[in-house]
């Protein structure tokens, strides 16, 4: 079986490549996601800040519960849950987070944990389900050992359908968009905002355009008032990218005062940046931007250069 790493509102955890998205809600202090294989519901996942220095854990649990057996009702299934189950017996894993590990069995059985954070303050709950026949307790413990409820370093893995980025931790999530053929995750810090999108059949996009044109054409909306140069960049891939970088323009660009050039340079330009590549074993276009007073280029780049595809 391969392996992968999935990242979502800064939670990290070691998954089976063919799991994959198929519900999600809520935002980055509280919310819900849901992984299936092709045929079966995998994993559950959901995260919520407390306020309390303690919070009851067995509590939280209780309604967790009781959603589960509200779905199991209607299928007649009988539900059998257990607490305090013995999955993972490394004492490590429980440094500076309270957790209590449990497991149920109805139509189909799971494996899970619900821990609160010292750290981040954050509770979450990971159940990994599968069916009654199948040998589940190797699965879970892999995945649930995996578990980071918060950001090891200074840029968090996010995963949607194939696509591994590292957004800066300063991002949150503004939008999203996941359709066939069609990819967007937005985030925003203040004013500077970030976006990254990815489009399927790149050889049907591209047929009668190249690159650069395609992106001046579908792009001439975002480009729009700044002053901008576009560049070929150089990959030992052998995908198609170039850069584009800008400023905004101003109607005092062409005023050769010195008082007005002092002035300019005080108030700082609203700079554009955009990483676009084709990549061509996956068949896909990458676009990314970034609009920020600095340092859009380098937060562009960077985030271009964390991207897995394939």
């Amino acid at each position: 079986m391969e392996w992968t790493n999935f990242g979502w509102a800064g939670i990290t955890l070691e998954i089976p490549a063919n799991w994959e998205l198929s519900g999600l809600s809520g935002d980055e202090k509280k919310g819900y996601l849901r992984l299936d294989d092709e045929t079966t519901p995998r994993l559950e996942l959901k995260w919520s800040e407390s306020k309390q220095k303690k919070p009851d854990l067995h509590r939280v649990l209780d309604e967790y519960f009781k959603l589960i057996r509200k779905n199991f009702r209607r299928t007649e299934a009988k539900l059998h849950i257990q607490r305090n189950v013995n999955l993972i017996k490394d004492e490590s894993f429980l440094d500076g987070k309270e957790a209590v590990f449990f497991s149920w069995k109805g139509s189909y059985r799971a494996n899970g944990i619900i821990c609160h954070c010292h750290t981040c303050k954050r509770i979450t709950i990971v159940q990994v389900m599968g069916h009654l026949k199948e040998n589940l307790r190797t699965t879970s413990v892999r995945i649930l050992s995996s578990l980071h409820d918060h950001p090891a370093g200074p840029t968090p893995l996010w995963t949607a359908y194939q696509l591994n980025v590292e957004v800066p931790r300063r991002y949150r999530l503004e939008k999203h968009q996941f359709l066939s053929g069609y990819l967007l995750m937005s985030f925003v810090d203040g004013s500077r905002k970030l976006s990254i999108e990815r489009y399927g059949l790149a050889d049907i996009t591209l047929k009668e355009s190249d690159l650069e044109s395609w992106f001046r054409a579908k792009y001439t909306k975002a480009i729009r008032g700044y002053g901008f140069e576009m560049e070929s960049i150089q990959s030992d891939d052998g995908d198609e990218r170039f850069r584009c970088i800008g400023e905004r323009t101003r109607l005092t660009d062409h005023i050769p005062f010195a008082p007005v050039l002092i002035i300019d340079k005080i108030l700082r330009r609203q700079t554009f940046a955009a990483h676009i590549r084709h990549c061509y074993k996956s068949n896909r276009i990458y676009v990314l931007q970034a609009v920020a007073k600095r340092d859009a280029a380098k937060t562009v780049e960077g985030v271009a250069a964390s991207i897995r595809c394939h």
